[in-house]
């Protein structure tokens, strides 16, 4: 075999078929549309802040009958180190009891539950009430 012919024969076999071309086109789109993506979201964003909800939730039980769940949501872009939360118990505009709950971390899109008892026996007309105090940007 003379080299004339054996360079026709190694690029006949060198040649791509349509499959290959659509895999390499199909990726090539893929990483393209990832990476245009990303500089997209590097451009647009912006400085986000923790944004802290807190919901309470009677939890009575045998043993801690003035017992409450306290349900920390943090709906922001950002975690918040060493939230303090306000549990108070209010009878007609007065604040009968006041508890303390502390999370070490609320991470971004995140929910965490801690629970307070308080000695005496909120009335059903009683008011509870649920303030975020502080926290920080780790």
């Amino acid at each position: 075999m003379d080299r004339k012919q054996q360079q026709s024969t190694n690029s006949i076999k060198d040649q791509k078929n349509w499959l290959e071309w659509t895999i390499f086109g199909f990726s090539l789109v893929l990483v393209l549309s990832i990476l245009l993506y990303l500089v997209v979201q590097a451009y647009t964003h912006g400085p986000v802040t923790p944004k802290l909800i807190a919901d309470h939730y009677l939890d009575a039980s045998e043993h801690a009958p003035n017992r409450y769940r306290i349900v920390l949501r943090n709906l922001g872009g950002e975690t918040a180190e060493q939230v303090k939360l306000t549990v108070r118990c209010i009878q007609n505009d007065r604040v009968m009891e006041e508890a303390e709950l502390e999370f070490p971390f609320a991470p971004q899109e995140s929910q965490r539950e801690g629970w307070v008892s308080f000695r005496g026996n909120p009335n059903p007309g009683d008011s509870i009430e649920v303030h975020v105090v502080s926290y920080k940007k780790p």
